[in-house]
C-alpha cells in the first residue's frame, strides 16, 4: 500500500519570545495517511488539528526561523510526505540533529480556514493564475487547467469573464471555492482544506461539500479535511483522527468514532447523537404513539424600551455596490436576537455601522436616545457598543494575551488599578487565563476568538454585537461562547450575534432577523423561520439537523410542534419515558441499600478518605454512606443537568465548590442516587478530576444500561424505561404528573406515597 503521508514518533514545540517554556503542541504524531483518500482530523479547538497540517504542509518547522543548533529543543521524530523525507532525524557524533527539505512546488495545496487570506485586489483570472505563474506553462495550458479546476467546484461558467470579474463580487462560498480551484489547477497530489466551510451560510457549505465529493470521485488526488461538524466528516471522510492536546488518540472509520463511548470525551459530539446518528436518523428510539399530545413550552422575554433604532440606512462600497438599502430595524434592552441572511447581506456592515467601526453611511440611527452620528453619541457607542469581529486576526493584535486585554482597557479608559482584575475575570470566562502570559500568534484561531471576546466583555458593554461566535470552535467551544454571552444577556446586556450555524439560532435565540441585499425580510421566531421554506431558500439558509427532523414528524402528524433544539428533544423524550413502569424508593429501602452499597465499597476499595455527593438527588444516599462507612469528611457538590425549573439543559452545569479538596491518602467518593443519563455524574466526576490528584470512585443506588457513565458501584439495574420516584422527590414528581396529566403515574403515586 502507498502512503502519501507517514509520521513517525513526531514531537514539535513552537519557539517562545517570552522566556517561558511551552508545552509540546505536537506529542507522538504517528500517523499514515494512504493515498487516494479522504483523511478528516478533527479534535476540540487548540488540540494540534491546524499544527499537523501546517507539518505536513512543509510549513513547520521550513517557514519558522528557529536556529539549526536549536531544532533539537523543538522537534524530533521524522516526516515523510510524498514518499520524500521533509523531516528526518539524522545521528551524528554529537547526538541527533535535523534535516529540513522544501517540497517540490505545486504537490501540496493547503487551504486555510479564511479564503481572504489568499485573496488580492486583482481579477479572478488573476487569482487563478498566481500559483499557476511559477511552473512556466504556457498560455493554453494554463487555462486548460484553470477551466479544469474550476469545472471540479461547479464555477466553470465565471471563466469567460473571469479577466473582469473581481474576487469580492463573487459570495463568500464562491471565494472559498475560487481558493480551493486556484490549488487543484497546480495538480497537486495532496490538497489539505482546514474548516473550509467554517465562515460560509448553509448553501455555500453545502457547494463546498458538494466539490470536494466531486474531486473525491474524479481526481484521485489525497484530500486531508479539518473539520469540526460530525455530518460532514461522515460524509467525505473514509477515515477519520482525532486529536486532544497535540496527540492523536484514535483513527477509524467516521461512524465508528461518532459511536465509541471512549472518544466521545475528546470531540465533545452534539447532544443527541447517540439518539439519531451523525447522519440524522431516529432509528427506533422514539414511539410516535408515544408522543402525541406533546407541546413545547418556550418562554418569553418581556420587551424592555427601545434601546437602538435604525432607520432607513444606506451604504454603499468604494466600488459603488450598495451593501446597505433603506434597512430599519428597532432592538430594546435586553433582547438576545439573531442576525442573519446569505453571504453579504448586509449583516456585518450594519454591525460596524452601528459599533462606530464604519463611517460614511446616510440615514438616521440612535442609540439610548443619541444620534449616534453626533460628538456624544459617536463617545457612548464607542465606550458601550461592544463589537466581536468574524475574524479574530481584524481584531487581535500583537504581544501577549494580557497584553490584548489590557489594549482594550485602555482605548475604554478604564481604571489602571483595575486592569489585573478585570482581565483575570474576563480570560476565566472564556476558559483562557492559563495563557495570559502567551504569544498571541502561539494561540488557535478558535482561542483567538475567545479572546477577542474576552477583551470586549472585559471593559462592561451595554450592546455586546458578535460576528460568527462559533467560527473555529468545536461542539464544546462554542456551547461555551454561547453560554457566556446568554450569562453577559441575562445580566442585562443585549446581544447580537451575526451566524450562519442555526444552531445557534434555534438554541439561543427567541428573535431571528433575516437580511438580504441591504434589507430586512424577516423578524420573527425561530419557529416561524424554520417553516418558510421559501424565505429559507431565496436567504441561502437552511434549519439545523434537529429542526428538519422534527419538521418531519410534524409533518407526518406525530408532533404538534417543531423542535428547535437539543433541550426540546430531551423534553420530548422524558415526555415519552414518563408514560411507563414506575419503581418507588422510600427513605426505608435507601437505608438498606446504603448498608449493602457501603460492604460492597469497602470489600472492593477500601475505607474513603472523603465523601462528595451531588445535591440534591445524592444527599440522603451520601449521608447514610457517611454513617455506614464511618466518613465525616462529606461535602456537597451541585452539578445537573437541569435548570432550577426543572428543564433538561443541553450540558451539566456545576457550580463553584464551597470546600477545598484533600490531598491526603485515599480516595474520594463521589454520591449520586442514580445513573439515568449518567451524564451529570460523569461531569462531576470529570470536575473533581480536574482539580484533585486523588483517585475518585463513583456510586449509586440505581444504574440504567442506557447511562453514558457507568459507576463503579452500585446496588441493581434498571431498565431504561423505568421511572425511579424517590420519596424525597414526591411532591415533585406528583405536580409533574398532575401537570401532564398522566393518569398511571397519579395512580402510581396514589398507591405508593
Amino acid at each position: 500500500m502507498r502512503y502519501a503521508v507517514e509520521i513517525s514518533n513526531f514531537y514539535w514545540k513552537f519557539p517562545t519570545f517570552t522566556g517561558i517554556k511551552k508545552e509540546y503542541s505536537l506529542k507522538n504524531v504517528n500517523l499514515k495517511i494512504r493515498e487516494g483518500e479522504v483523511f478528516g482530523i478533527t479534535g476540540s479547538t487548540g488540540s494540534g488539528k491546524s499544527t499537523l497540517c501546517y507539518v505536513i504542509a512543509g510549513l513547520i518547522p521550513q517557514q519558522l526561523k528557529v536556529p539549526p543548533d536549536q531544532l533539537n529543543e523543538h522537534l524530533s521524530g521524522s516526516v515523510k510526505v510524498l514518499g520524500e523525507n521533509v523531516v528526518k532525524s539524522i545521528r551524528s557524533k554529537k547526538g541527533n540533529s535535523f534535516a529540513i527539505m522544501e517540497m517540490k512546488e505545486g504537490r501540496i495545496g493547503f487551504v486555510k480556514q479564511d479564503p481572504q487570506n489568499y485573496l488580492s485586489h486583482g481579477t479572478v483570472m488573476e487569482e487563478l493564475s498566481f500559483n499557476l505563474n511559477k511552473l512556466n506553462l504556457s498560455k493554453k495550458e494554463r487555462d486548460k487547467r484553470i477551466l479544469d479546476a474550476l469545472e471540479v467546484v461547479k464555477m466553470k461558467s465565471i471563466f469567460k469573464v473571469a479577466s473582469k470579474l473581481k474576487p469580492h463580487e463573487l459570495s463568500v462560498g464562491e471565494q472559498q471555492r475560487l481558493v480551493i480551484a486556484s490549488f487543484l489547477a497546480l495538480k497537486p497530489d495532496i490538497l489539505i482544506l482546514d474548516e473550509p466551510t467554517s465562515d460560509l451560510d448553509p448553501v455555500g457549505k453545502s457547494d463546498v461539500i458538494d466539490s470536494i465529493l466531486a474531486m473525491k470521485k474524479d481526481s484521485g488526488i489525497t484530500i486531508i479535511l479539518v473539520e469540526q461538524d460530525p455530518e460532514t466528516l461522515t460524509r467525505l471522510s473514509d477515515r477519520v483522527a482525532v486529536m486532544n492536546k497535540g496527540e492523536i488518540v484514535a483513527i477509524d472509520m467516521p461512524e465508528n468514532i461518532y459511536s465509541r463511548n471512549d472518544i466521545k470525551r475528546f470531540i465533545e459530539v452534539p447532544e443527541l447523537m447517540d439518539l439519531i446518528g451523525p447522519t440524522g436518523e431516529i432509528g427506533e428510539k422514539l414511539a410516535p404513539e408515544r408522543v402525541k399530545g406533546f407541546r413545547v413550552s418556550r418562554k418569553e422575554k418581556e420587551k424592555g424600551k427601545v434601546q437602538l433604532q435604525v432607520k432607513d440606512v444606506e451604504y454603499y462600497y468604494e466600488d459603488g455596490t450598495k451593501a446597505l438599502d433603506g434597512l430599519n430595524l428597532l432592538v430594546h434592552e435586553g433582547e438576545f436576537l439573531s442576525l442573519v441572511g446569505s453571504n453579504g447581506s448586509g449583516k456585518s456592515t450594519i454591525s460596524k455601522i452601528i459599533s462606530g467601526n464604519l463611517s460614511g453611511w446616510s440615514g438616521n440611527i440612535t442609540f439610548e436616545g443619541k444620534g449616534i452620528s453626533k460628538k456624544d453619541g459617536k463617545e457612548i457607542v464607542r465606550r458601550y457598543v461592544g463589537y466581536v469581529f468574524q475574524n479574530p486576526d481584524q481584531q487581535v493584535l500583537q504581544g501577549t494575551v494580557r497584553d490584548e486585554i489590557y489594549s482594550g482597557l485602555r482605548k475604554a479608559n478604564m481604571e489602571k488599578s483595575k486592569f489585573e482584575a478585570l482581565a483575570e475575570e474576563a480570560l476565566k470566562r472564556v476558559n483562557l487565563w492559563d495563557k495570559v502570559n502567551e504569544d498571541i500568534n502561539a494561540l488557535s484561531r478558535g482561542e483567538k476568538r475567545r479572546l477577542a471576546i474576552a477583551s470586549v466583555i472585559s471593559t462592561g458593554p451595554r450592546m455586546l454585537i458578535v460576528d460568527e461566535p462559533a467560527t473555529g470552535q468545536d461542539y464544546k467551544g462554542s456551547t461555551e461562547i454561547m453560554d457566556l454571552l446568554s450569562e453577559i444577556n441575562n445580566s442585562g446586556v443585549t446581544v447580537i450575534i451575526i451566524t450562519h450555524d442555526m444552531r445557534l439560532v434555534a438554541e439561543y435565540t427567541r428573535r431571528a432577523i433575516v437580511l438580504k441585499e441591504g434589507k430586512s425580510i424577516f423578524d420573527g421566531t425561530p419557529e416561524e423561520l424554520f417553516q418558510n421554506d421559501k424565505l429559507m431558500e431565496e436567504s441561502s439558509l437552511m434549519p439545523p439537523q434537529l429542526v428538519r427532523i422534527s419538521r418531519k414528524l410534524k409533518d407526518s402528524g406525530i408532533l404538534q410542534d417543531i423542535l428547535l433544539n437539543a433541550k426540546e428533544w430531551l423534553e420530548l423524550f422524558r415526555f415519552e419515558s414518563e408514560k411507563k413502569n414506575f419503581e418507588a424508593l422510600k427513605f426505608v429501602d435507601l437505608k438498606r441499600y446504603a448498608r449493602e452499597l457501603a460492604a460492597d465499597i469497602l470489600r472492593k476499595f477500601g475505607r474513603p478518605e472523603s465523601i462528595v455527593y451531588i445535591e440534591r438527588g445524592g444527599m440522603v444516599i451520601g449521608r447514610l454512606l457517611s454513617d455506614f462507612l464511618s466518613v465525616r469528611r462529606v461535602y456537597p457538590l451541585r452539578a445537573s443537568y437541569y435548570t432550577d425549573d426543572g428543564i433538561p439543559m443541553t450540558h451539566v452545569r456545576i457550580s463553584d465548590f464551597e470546600f477545598s479538596i484533600s490531598k491526603n491518602q485515599g480516595y474520594i467518593l463521589l454520591v449520586d442516587d442514580i445513573a439515568d443519563t449518567g451524564k451529570t455524574l460523569k461531569a462531576a466526576k470529570e470536575e473533581l478530576v480536574r482539580r484533585t490528584s486523588a483517585n475518585i470512585v463513583t456510586a449509586t443506588v440505581v444504574y440504567k444500561p442506557q447511562s453514558v457513565f457507568k459507576p463503579d458501584a452500585y446496588v441493581y439495574e434498571v431498565s431504561n424505561n423505568t421511572w425511579i420516584v424517590f420519596d424525597y422527590e414526591e411532591i415533585e414528581t406528583l405536580s409533574r404528573f398532575m401537570r401532564k396529566d398522566n393518569k398511571e403515574g397519579l395512580k402510581f403515586m396514589k398507591e405508593n406515597f
